[in-house]
């Protein structure tokens, strides 16, 4: 039973306050089929909107079952509606993108009904309404007259106690009028109708009572036979259950669905979510690339070629590197190359002759893997290649062959000078990068020379000491004394010294006694005991040592090479390994700590040229940007959904819960934003393959790594929520009819 005491509704626009019904005393019971009647504007839509809880009400009360609803909330109306209000609206109010079957299916499905049931059901309500042979056509290709019997078929599905009609007749001709008006009569036996009509004359011989308003007041209420319920048929409602309520599966199955009912909806939504995927992703590679590139920009007052996909290796225990390690490293994931010689590729020579001068780092001929542009391979020990970027000024088509076949002198640190014949030459792969190009060239020897080199970087970078007489002398680079140097002239176990190092050992002198001469850097630490054969002057120098240059060798150490070679002849104690992809260079040191090395990724041992305001400047901005690309895309969603708007309205006057019809928007939008992020990840992929060229996207996504990724679709997911739940907040500000009127216009 309801019954309405002194229920008022008033409506607000403009600032102008106007009624829609006042003061209005009422009571229905079930088995009634009551005809509301009234001129336009007499409250009658009103009056049945407030009753069917699609309307609030200001003043007054209105009971259901003697229970006060003024309390109600708008979950609380939906609840009311879903299980007892069936509504027959003048427009239909049907989905016209649903099929008749989908439309009936809809309700039942918001009631929780099970999927055997619904497909027992909908058959036999649509067989009922005469629409049988329509059950697959669209709502929107039906007449007016079949719509309107959906919408009747729609409200004896949900199998409730009430049943309002508002002008169910008023855009149908008699034929069809007739049919509508008898089958609402033969409802009414056993429920509560409610018919909003102008056309009395067509249901007077139906109704039990009769209602008319004049300015949204009770001008008359007759009834003309009192209720007969069917047998078995409660005349009070039922208690509302929280049971009957839409299923998941049925949430997803909606949701699906109404993701591509609507083609110029979907596609649009699909666009706009491409944006925001590919807006994201150029937001977040572009601050990774920028902050990749000034990464780059710095310098390293150790290690000169500071490649970012450069790491350096030592063995955990300390020994050297075999060519076991070699091996190992060079079939490690993701590694390019190895260099054993690492010290090298941080000690460059010049290459000189006259006027001539050339810069370039060593390596051994084994690592050449280039193609001569001109000359052949070495095949001496004093033989080598010269590689650098072509059209460089020293190394071009008409330079090289002025190169070719020339024997050129090479500085090892500050002491030590080679002769090199160039037999080859070759041109380096341009990379692009202006900065690597900077680098100069590569000299390529045999392992013979390349030994020479080795212990003349051990020893250019070790700390020497000598002992004499118990008292120890450091050698200072760059000074000539306590320099140690091999001379072909001394012999095995002994040393020539100058004169100077007599005041170490006394009146008696230095001849004859014994001094030690240690070697130590980060490697190793080596030593040596000699016997001082004799010590030099000036005015002998040139004929103990062969050596004609007194200023630059006169505080020198003359020793025998294999003494020499005892002191700094030794393998490799530190190698290079160059990576394959910059962005895996983490799971190759991982790789190569297991084998038992300690790495040194020489990205990280950069000091910045950057005081870091490009980075407190881009990231606040890159944050700023990705929230613009937020509100740009919901601003257009919404404009899109706000089409949706009369959709989700008929949802609630269905009864459906605010929150099922939050899930299934929020279904909605999770299909698109998988179906954008698949088309984003399958255009990555054709990018990867080549079989799209764009290269702003090849430079930016080889930042992205496969957690970027999953970041990125996270990122995406929570924004599509965002938007859902700020639509859906929109959405429910306003009662169920206010909103559809909204999106009717």
């Amino acid at each position: 039973m309801i019954k309405l005491k002194n229920v008022s509704k008033y409506y607000y626009s403009k600032g102008m306050i106007s009624s829609g019904i006042s003061k209005v005393n009422l009571e229905f019971n079930i088995g009634e089929f009551v005809v509301i009647t009234g001129e336009s504007g007499s409250g009658k839509t009103t009056l049945l909107n407030v009753i069917s809880g699609l309307d609030s009400y200001e003043e007054g009360e209105m009971y259901i079952n003697g229970v006060e609803t003024s309390h109600y909330i708008e979950s609380d109306f939906e609840e009311y509606r879903k299980k007892y209000i069936g509504n027959i609206f003048q427009d239909y109010n049907l989905i016209n993108s649903y099929t008749v079957y989908q439309n009936i299916e809809l309700v039942l499905m918001i009631k929780g009904c099970s999927r055997e049931e619904i497909s027992k059901r909908v058959p036999e309500i649509i067989e009922k309404v005469g629409l049988t042979s329509h059950a697959k056509s669209k709502v929107s290709k039906l007449s007016g007259g079949q719509k309107q019997r959906v919408a009747i078929a729609r409200a004896l599905a949900k199998d409730t106690d009430i049943i309002v009609a508002d002008e169910p007749t008023g855009n149908l001709d008699s034929v069809s009028a007739a049919g509508i008006i008898a089958l609402l009569s033969e409802i009414a036996k056993d429920k509560l109708v409610i018919v909003v009509t102008h056309n009395y004359e067509q249901f007077m011989m139906h109704a039990t009572r009769t209602i008319k308003m004049h300015d949204g007041k009770i001008a008359e209420d007759k009834t003309f036979k009192t209720p007969q319920p069917t047998a078995g048929t409660s005349a009070e409602l039922e208690a509302v259950s929280s049971k009957d309520d839409i299923s998941a599966g049925d949430k997803v199955r909606l949701g699906v669905r109404n993701t591509f009912n609507i083609l110029p909806k979907f596609l649009l939504l699909l666009v706009v979510l491409l944006f925001v995927v590919f807006g994201v992703t150029s937001q977040y590679t572009t601050l990774q690339h920028q902050q990749a590139e000034e990464s780059k920009l710095g310098y390293n007052d150790y290690f000169y070629n500071y490649s970012e996909d450069r790491i350096v290796l030592k063995k955990v225990d300390g020994s050297s590197f075999g060519e076991d390690d070699y091996v190992a490293m060079k079939n490690a994931a993701n590694v390019k190359s190895v260099v054993l010689d690492d010290m090298m590729l941080d000690n460059n020579l010049y290459i000189e002759d006259g006027d001539f001068s050339y810069e370039a780092y060593p390596s051994v001929i084994g690592d050449f893997n280039g193609k001569l542009a001109a000359g052949r391979m070495p095949e001496k020990e004093n033989e080598a290649i010269l590689t650098s970027y072509k059209d460089e000024y020293y190394f071009n088509d008409e330079t090289i062959s002025k190169i070719i076949n020339k024997t050129y002198y090479i500085w090892i640190g500050e002491e030590k000078q080679l002769a090199v014949t160039i037999v080859g030459c070759a041109y380096k792969q341009d990379t692009g990068d202006y900065d690597a190009m900077m680098y100069s060239g590569s000299l390529y020897v045999t392992d013979e020379l390349m030994a020479i080199m080795r212990e003349e970087i051990y020893n250019y970078n070790s700390v020497i000491t000598v002992t004499m007489n118990g008292k120890e002398e450091e050698y200072i680079p760059g000074n000539v004394y306590y320099r140690v140097v091999p001379n072909s002239k001394v012999k095995e176990g002994e040393v020539l010294g100058f004169e100077e190092i007599d005041n170490f050992y006394g009146e008696s002198g230095a001849k004859g006694k014994s001094l030690t001469i240690a070697a130590e850097n980060i490697f190793f630490k080596e030593s040596v005991k000699l016997k001082v054969t004799d010590t030099y002057t000036e005015r002998n120098f040139k004929a103990k040592t062969g050596v004609s240059d007194f200023e630059e060798h006169g505080g020198t150490l003359y020793v025998n090479q294999k003494d020499y070679d005892t002191l700094f002849k030794k393998n490799n104690y530190q190698a290079t390994v160059y990576v394959e992809d910059v962005k895996m260079i983490d799971d190759t040191m991982s790789a190569l700590e297991k084998m038992g090395y300690t790495t040194l990724p020489l990205k990280d041992t950069l000091i910045s040229y950057s005081d870091g305001l490009g980075s407190i400047i881009r990231v606040p901005m890159a944050v700023i940007l990705t929230f613009a690309i937020f509100f740009i895309a919901y601003f257009v969603i919404r404009l899109i959904l706000r089409s949706r708007s009369a959709y989700f309205s008929i949802l609630r006057m269905l009864g459906m819960a605010k929150k099922n019809i939050r899930r299934v928007l929020d279904i909605e939008m999770l299909v698109i934003v998988n179906l954008a992020y698949a088309i984003f990840l399958a255009f990555i992929l054709f990018v990867k393959n080549g079989w799209i060229r764009v290269d702003y996207i090849i430079n930016l996504i080889q930042y992205m790594g496969v957690t970027d990724y999953i970041v990125l679709y996270v990122v995406i997911l929570i924004m599509a929520y965002l938007i859902s739940g700020k639509f859906a907040r929109h959405l429910f500000k306003k009662t169920a009819m206010n909103t559809f009127r909204e999106g009717d216009r």
